[in-house]
């Protein structure tokens, strides 16, 4: 729908929402993006609280997941082999880089458990395979309400509050999983939740401030377009569920079926955000 504003000194016309990113093909990239996310997420939470387990299961979450979405939002193989050699203008092609990179470094990491220094050098490439996805966001030309600096940051966020809430989920679920560490899973868990709470927030009111186009993607996302998906799934989801339940876990004991539900659900709201994010993409309006 097209949608109408007088300013002071202009008229604005003809607002137009990318379909590019988040229709047929573009919905292979969004699961591209989650799924390479929750993959190197969960690899940096499973080295950090000691889940040997969980690194093959990072490592086929990318490999397995990831990386044939990928394949198939580029089409043709003629595509595929033109996109590796762009690494030095496309973040999709660095992104194909990092995943290859970081599944070859995953495997030794498991297989040499334990040297620190290897999974030092897999876990930044576990952490760049999942910022690279806001930095390809950001360098998207024409849609202000994705050319801010906190889209990296944001995805990045999601990317680590799903990988805990993912081991989380495992270690509610199966009674048997082994942990060296489960209070450092509970605490990245907690403080990455809450921190992005305030990153959304900022995010949402700074282009609310921001341009015609990026005010109209925060309107379109929570109050005209969107707003059933925006705040059940973002906001319910992704932040209420799961902060409800692990703030008590953090402070004292809850059951371990409620901490199953606070991982699935972030998980959940964690894809809502990327498909938000990338459906309110909104084009500067003709003048």
């Amino acid at each position: 729908m097209t949608q109408s504003y007088s300013t002071v000194d202009r008229f604005v016309v003809g607002f137009d929402r990318q379909r590019e990113w988040i229709e047929r093909r573009g919905l292979l990239l969004l699961t591209a993006f989650y799924l390479g996310g929750v993959g190197g997420g969960l690899f940096l939470a499973s080295i950090i609280s000691g889940w040997k387990a969980g690194i093959p299961i990072a490592l086929g979450i990318v490999a397995i997941g990831k990386g044939p979405a990928h394949l198939l939002f580029l089409g043709r193989p003629l595509r595929f082999w033109r996109a590796f050699r762009r690494p030095h203008s496309s973040w999709i092609s660095r992104g194909i880089y990092f995943m290859i990179i970081f599944v070859i470094l995953g495997i030794f990491s498991y297989i040499f458990y334990g040297n620190i220094a290897l999974a030092s050098v897999t876990g930044f490439f576990a952490f760049a395979l999942i910022i690279y996805t806001g930095f390809a966001l950001a360098a998207a030309p024409g849609i202000p309400f994705w050319s801010n600096p906190l889209v990296p940051i944001i995805f990045a966020g999601a990317a680590l509050t799903s990988g805990a809430a993912l081991a989380e989920a495992s270690h509610a679920i199966n009674t048997g999983t082994v942990f060296t560490n489960v209070a450092r899973l509970e605490t990245m868990g907690l403080v990455m939740g809450t921190t992005m709470v305030v990153f959304i927030f900022t995010y949402l009111l700074g282009n609310y401030m921001s341009t015609v186009a990026a005010k109209e993607s925060v309107a379109y996302l929570t109050r005209r377009g969107m707003p059933l998906i925006f705040w059940t799934g973002v906001v319910v989801l992704g932040i209420i569920i799961p902060l409800s339940i692990v703030v008590p876990a953090y402070i004292g004991e809850v059951a371990r079926g409620w901490l199953a539900v606070a991982g699935i659900s972030e998980l959940c709201g964690s894809f809502v955000l990327r498909y938000s994010l990338l459906k309110a993409g909104i084009y500067p309006p003709v003048i």
